[in-house]
């Protein structure tokens, strides 16, 4: 019924993997979101509030289907059947036995198919659990419903995405933010959008303690929670920050200019090596002295406060 790997948030435009699990079985690989399926084979498939307060500290969008007599022993009949027509197509040489076998065969095939039409309506009168709470979803489409709560989960594991204001980045953006004219694009007085902010912090706080901030660092941070944001948007975040001269990046020990960031930044075996380093931060007394000189020396008033 969920027949997608990823989920779009729209408000976002990110497209979000999760972990499949069915009845707390792991199916495939493992990332920072889950969905886990509960069906009528699970051993407490009717314990609500046990499910309900699982979800309290895990990031699981948890589906519990009602109970259904008719989907156990559908799905028992009809592996029951593939095993046995498997096992007796490989042993017979009888044509008579052959054609029971493909009959039996072609009845399973639609069997098979009324079974999925029946998870598919199960899933539309499921209970959905996130966060520790039950998530009211109108309609009977299973997977309209599963891809909603599915937001819903991603909005609770990241609330540190709502710092973008809805903003939304390509890489293609990386080379325009690095190479368009300054001031144009920056203004002189501009004050930091909280998402610049924020990520400005995490390097400064890097460099107080000691510790080498790299792109690759960087993205490991903030793609995961309470972040979430894109490869883009954290690189594009970057871009913005280097070129209003509040970060600087170096490859080894050069330190790198527009041309040469714009490429770095879209090539991600570099990222390893591409080192971040703070601007170094002046007080405002430090400040008011230079503006002092510059106003004496050139006898006109300094243009910019920073």
């Amino acid at each position: 019924v969920i027949k997608t790997r990823k989920i779009r948030w729209d408000e976002s435009g990110q497209d979000y993997a999760f972990t499949r699990k069915l009845d707390d079985k792991q199916l495939g690989r493992e990332h920072e979101l889950t969905i886990n399926v509960i069906t009528p084979f699970h051993d407490y498939q009717d314990a609500l509030d046990k499910h309900r307060a699982d979800t309290v500290y895990i990031d699981e969008l948890r589906i519990v289907l009602p109970d259904s007599a008719r989907l156990i022993s559908d799905l028992k009949l009809y592996k029951r059947t593939e095993k046995y027509i498997s096992h007796q197509t490989r042993t017979t040489q009888q044509d008579s036995v052959k054609r029971v076998l493909a009959d039996k065969a072609a009845q399973n095939s639609e069997r098979y198919t009324q079974l999925k039409l029946l998870v598919s309506s199960l899933m539309g009168k499921a209970v959905y659990f996130v966060g520790g709470k039950e998530i009211e979803l109108a309609g009977e489409d299973g997977q309209s419903k599963a891809q909603r709560a599915f937001i819903e989960l991603a909005r609770q594991t990241y609330p540190h995405h709502n710092m973008l204001r809805g903003q939304q980045y390509q890489e293609a953006d990386i080379v325009d933010i690095l190479l368009k004219d300054e001031h144009s694009l920056l203004g002189d007085e501009a004050t930091l959008p909280e998402s610049q902010q924020e990520m400005l912090s995490a390097v400064q706080s890097n460099g107080r303690g000691g510790i080498r901030t790299t792109v690759k660092s960087l993205l490991e941070k903030f793609e995961t929670k309470p972040y979430g944001w894109s490869y883009a948007t954290v690189l594009c975040t970057l871009a913005y920050l280097c070129a209003r001269g509040k970060i600087e990046v170096r490859e080894s020990t050069n330190l790198l200019d527009d041309a040469e960031l714009a490429r770095a930044l879209t090539n991600s075996n570099a990222h390893p090596n591409l080192l971040l380093e703070p601007q170094l931060e002046f007080t405002p007394g430090q400040v008011k002295k230079l503006k002092q000189f510059f106003n004496d020396y050139f006898d006109k008033v300094a243009h910019a406060t920073e």
